[in-house]
């Protein structure tokens, strides 16, 4: 248990120390056509956003069976973010959790804005899987890893369409075919507080012992109900590319935005 508590120490000071420089001004949601800051992922995979300048997201996902993965993200300039996270599974129950051997990370660089005609491009690296810390070598649902994005928003009668695509090379553990994985994602706001996300990626580069080469399909829908709080709910692996798993997972999760 020291590992965790001195990890989850780690998280809750980092996130006071990031408070503590200035009084906030204002929070802001990122869902719906109203959204003010943008969405770091579509649902597990980058999307090419960074949070401006000063602004800060502490987040926090259920996953099965009582784990629980929290995140903090901090814009540090006007084109590069810097962000930590740790996870246990699970969380609550009888025995001990099994945890994440280290802090783990995700650093973003905007290469280039989005313009009228041309989308936004980040670099970055994404340390972060999700679900369970499996026989010591890695998540069940693989991290991106070292991955570059581009998203380009797309105003039409409906709301605001986001589309999201990229490649991306796992690193905790290497990619098990050594080849990279790519990405696809579509965003679509509705209402001024309510966004629905569809992503795909591809598990070709997968160990065949833990994920198939179905690939991934997640789903969610991420609900703004007042500034500063986005709640959303997951639904996961919809082609059940897990090798040993029992049908789509649920998970729930709520992040806070605001801004210095």
């Amino acid at each position: 248990m020291n590992q965790f508590q001195n990890s989850l120490r780690l998280i809750v000071l980092m996130t006071l120390l990031i408070m503590s420089q200035q009084q906030p001004v204002f929070s802001q949601g990122s869902a719906g056509s109203k959204a003010k800051m943008p969405r770091l992922s579509i649902i597990d995979m980058p999307t090419a956003r960074i949070l401006p300048p000063k602004a800060y997201r502490v987040s926090g996902i259920i996953m099965q069976e009582s784990g629980i993965l929290t995140q903090v993200n901090y814009g540090l300039t006007k084109n590069v973010n810097l962000g930590f996270s740790y996870s246990a599974m699970p969380l609550f129950g009888e025995g001990d959790p099994i945890l994440q051997p280290l802090l783990l990370f995700d650093v973003r660089v905007r290469l280039l804005s989005e313009k009228k005609k041309v989308p936004a491009i980040v670099l970055g690296v994404n340390s972060q899987g999700l679900g369970a810390w499996e026989n010591k070598r890695r998540f069940e649902f693989n991290a991106p890893g070292i991955f570059l994005s581009a998203s380009k928003n797309i105003s039409w009668e409906a709301g605001i369409l986001s589309l999201h695509g990229g490649i991306n090379y796992p690193i905790m553990p290497s990619a098990y075919s050594n080849t990279p994985g790519a990405f696809v994602g579509v965003e679509q706001s509705f209402y001024k507080n309510v966004t629905i996300a569809t992503e795909y990626s591809g598990t070709w580069n997968e160990d065949p012992a833990f994920m198939n080469k179905n690939g991934l399909l997640n789903c969610a829908v991420k609900y703004s109900p007042f500034k500063g709080i986005n709640l959303t709910i997951q639904a996961r692996d919809l082609l059940e590319s897990r090798a040993n798993g029992n049908g789509f997972l649920r998970y729930a999760g709520i992040e806070y935005i605001g801004i210095f």
